[in-house]
């Protein structure tokens, strides 16, 4: 199933993409990276589960500088592998891989975050309801460690993730000297609901389409 879909996760796949088996289900899919990078578009981003690299290479090509993390060492090795086959060269790119968790966020300056922390595996579409908290680590603790950093923040999620966690998202943002609201946008392939990205801060409701939907060839 994943690797029918290898193309749709890295249209350079055959040029020497590297993933390991937790990547397959985990990578967001290349045309959602690009336009999430679009929307995330600045001079420093933080992205805090850089996991395999798919949104790190996008962010790079729309961020002046790009802050990779990943506790994996492993995945920042795929990522750094990866961004190559995508025009990075070891001695000219603008994205710094660091080995570290999403608890450290707060020893850094960005304008932007983007959180796409690992949803627990494929088995969460299953579920009627993806609750926030499940997550490892806690959902809502690394949006309130984010915060520390900006109040622009970019949160990946699944499609079915619980309403009444995004509204309380919103509040820890408030609490937080954040902005209030967010924008929730539908990411849609093929006719097909994928995933949902919520903007907060000055990312929300700078796009005028907020249900986007991309089409394979």
């Amino acid at each position: 199933k994943y690797y029918y879909q290898r193309y749709r996760l890295f249209s350079r796949f055959d040029e020497g993409i590297i993933l390991d088996e937790e990547s397959w289900f985990s990578v967001t899919p290349e045309l959602i990276a690009q336009h999430i990078a679009e929307r995330c578009r600045c001079g420093t981003l933080v992205d805090a589960f850089c996991g395999s690299g798919g949104n790190v290479i996008q962010f790079s090509f729309t961020c002046n500088y790009v802050i990779a993390i990943d506790m994996d060492p492993l995945k920042l090795m795929m990522a750094k592998h990866n961004s190559l086959v995508y025009g990075h060269t070891e001695q000219n790119t603008n994205i710094e891989f660091i080995n570290s968790d999403s608890t450290r966020l707060s020893n850094l300056k960005a304008d932007v975050v983007f959180l796409s922390p690992p949803w627990g595996g494929p088995s969460y579409i299953n579920s009627q309801i993806f609750y926030i908290d499940t997550m490892v680590p806690n959902g809502f603790d690394i949006f309130r460690n984010a915060l520390k950093v900006t109040p622009n923040i970019a949160y990946f999620l699944p499609r079915n993730t619980s309403k009444s966690d995004i509204a309380k998202l919103c509040l820890i943002s408030k609490e937080n000297g954040g902005s209030e609201e967010c924008e929730v946008e539908e990411n849609y392939i093929n006719d097909k609901l994928k995933t949902i990205t919520l903007y907060f801060g000055a990312l929300a409701n700078n796009n005028n389409n907020s249900n986007n939907d991309y089409y394979d060839e």
